[in-house]
């Protein structure tokens, strides 16, 4: 085992991540339908094998993976101690199509091509080697699948890296210490008053020993290298798609009225002003240099209030004709 999978298991043994309530879940419930559908995955989820690589305590994927009804859902960790989070979330919700594996992102023990669907939300910027986990990634998904990935993103988080900087620096390696003088420097209220979710979410984006940035730019490249075709991203990169996401997000007001920020809850209820903008269908349009630039400018200005973790979801098609019996 690496150094930096090491560290990274220990912290995420210790703190599983992340850590939300049934109010919590039901609240980002919302974004996450927005987001399935603008990554253009929406209508191919029923009845797909899903893999939800790095999937931690499956807060996120699991509720979704039920709601489309994906044909299995398979959760790999290197946590156990998350993965015991994910089983009891899935018994939680009876939902029995789910299953679970500990195992190394750098080597998964699947054969090529396993999968309709690899998801690996918030991971690979976690190794010693992103690049080499995502070949991993594209090697699991069958021909003409879909591969899906969450990267931090370098123009969003330059404060933060500052604030973590600023961080190690005083505590040093230890994660408790670094938990004690991150909240002390940037904590929003009293630890008694936080929520589970939300001290997960405080060690996870102050304490954790490593993490890597990346730009839209190069993770477009990731995709052609590796033969993925652009299918979708979340938020949606191109204007006409993004303010479509917006109103349909507002079409969900009425049960989801929860937003997680100000922010969020302001560009929906600007969009529902608007005319009603017909949305593109999958695949969506390549982003363009301008569309880019002005999305890094934006995640540099979300940036400045140094919290994280702000950038796209990407999703692309892995090239080659699916197979007769991919899901079989």
């Amino acid at each position: 085992m690496d150094t930096v999978k090491g560290d990274v298991l220990k912290m995420y043994m210790s703190h599983p991540y992340p850590n939300y309530s049934n109010k919590e879940r039901r609240n980002i419930f919302a974004a996450e339908l927005c987001r399935y559908r603008y990554l253009g995955l929406e209508n191919l989820l029923p009845g797909a094998r899903v893999i939800d690589v790095g999937c931690g305590t499956g807060h996120r994927v699991i509720p979704l993976a039920k709601h489309f009804g994906v044909k299995e859902y398979v959760g790999v960790d290197h946590s156990t101690a998350s993965l015991a989070v994910a089983r009891e979330l899935a018994r939680e919700l009876d939902f029995r199509r789910a299953n679970f594996a500990e195992g190394d992102l750098f080597n998964l023990p699947y054969a090529d091509g396993s999968f309709d669907v690899v998801i690996s939300q918030g991971v690979l910027h976690h190794t010693s080697d992103p690049y080499r986990g995502f070949r991993e990634l594209v090697r699991i998904c069958r021909p003409g699948g879909f591969v899906n990935i969450f990267l931090y993103n370098k123009w969003n988080h330059w404060r933060h890296n500052m604030q973590k900087k600023r961080v190690s620096r005083i505590a040093g390696p230890d994660i408790e210490q670094r938990f004690e003088i991150a909240h002390r420097l940037y904590g929003d209220k009293p630890i008694a008053e936080m929520t589970p979710a939300e001290i997960a979410g405080f060690y996870d984006q102050y304490c954790h020993p490593h993490k890597s940035d990346h730009t839209v730019g190069e993770t477009l490249t990731w995709f052609r290298e590796q033969k993925l075709a652009y299918w979708g991203s979340y938020p949606p990169l191109r204007f006409r798609d993004f303010l479509a996401m917006a109103q349909y997000r507002g079409s969900l007001m009425r049960d989801y009225p929860h937003f997680h920020t100000w922010i969020a809850e302001s560009i929906v209820r600007l969009a529902l002003m608007l005319p009603t903008v017909d949305s593109s269908s999958p695949p969506f349009r390549v982003p363009t240099v301008l569309h880019r630039f002005l999305w890094q400018l934006a995640y540099a200005l979300q940036g400045s209030r140094g919290r994280y973790s702000g950038g796209p979801a990407l999703c692309g098609r892995k090239a080659g004709a699916p197979q007769a019996n991919a899901s079989n």
